[in-house]
């Protein structure tokens, strides 16, 4: 029943049609409604966000010895989970009936808030480590990543773009990034300072 109703409102927003999501429920619109008391309530349950595991994303990333490739895997992995999230938050946002204060009053703190925190930590270890160059700031780094791959998914959503992106140019997206994260290769002496 919820399955059939997120197909719905994802596709048709607050508007999508409870009849609709009976019949593809298999069930009659009158049990649907017994089940739950009003169309808000279906559609609050019906389009609860997504979980993210950001434990296992950032996880994924440290077990790749290469860090330029471990941002791959962040950016993959981040671009994946926002394919799965924006469908279903743009329309419970956008519902006149329940707004932003609404979801995150009953959803909690937002996945993208743990996400930025757990990034943010991944890139500070790897800084430390000497894997990313000591000038980078982390949080800004994370905020980067993440917003390049959100802007990706909601451009597939909204149809900016061919969908889904291809991999080639997400690849160049954190190829430019990794430019400014890349340490400085210690082999390359800087000149020495002349005397005047």
């Amino acid at each position: 029943m919820l399955a059939a109703a997120r197909l719905v409102f994802v596709r048709d927003g607050a508007a999508g049609s409870t009849r609709e999501i009976a019949a593809r429920a298999g069930i009659s619109e009158s049990a649907l409604f017994k089940r739950f008391p009003t169309k808000a309530a279906l559609f609050l349950a019906a389009m609860v966000p997504p979980p993210i595991a950001a434990g296992a994303i950032v996880a994924d990333a440290e077990a790749t010895t290469d860090p330029r490739q471990a941002l791959n895997v962040l950016a993959d992995a981040l671009l994946r989970y926002f394919r799965q999230l924006i469908p279903v938050m743009l329309p419970l946002v956008q519902n006149p009936l329940i707004g932003p204060e609404t979801v995150r009053h009953l959803f909690g703190e937002s996945a993208l808030a743990v996400v930025v925190g757990d990034v943010t930590a991944y890139l500070a270890r790897q800084q430390r480590a000497g894997k990313i160059a000591p000038t980078v700031d982390p949080a800004a780094t994370s905020a980067l990543l993440i917003a390049a791959t959100h802007s990706i998914a909601q451009f597939d959503v909204i149809g900016l773009h061919p969908v889904p992106l291809p991999g080639a140019a997400l690849l160049a997206i954190v190829d430019s990034l990794w430019q400014g994260l890349a340490p400085p290769d210690k082999s390359v002496r800087a000149p020495k300072k002349r005397r005047s």
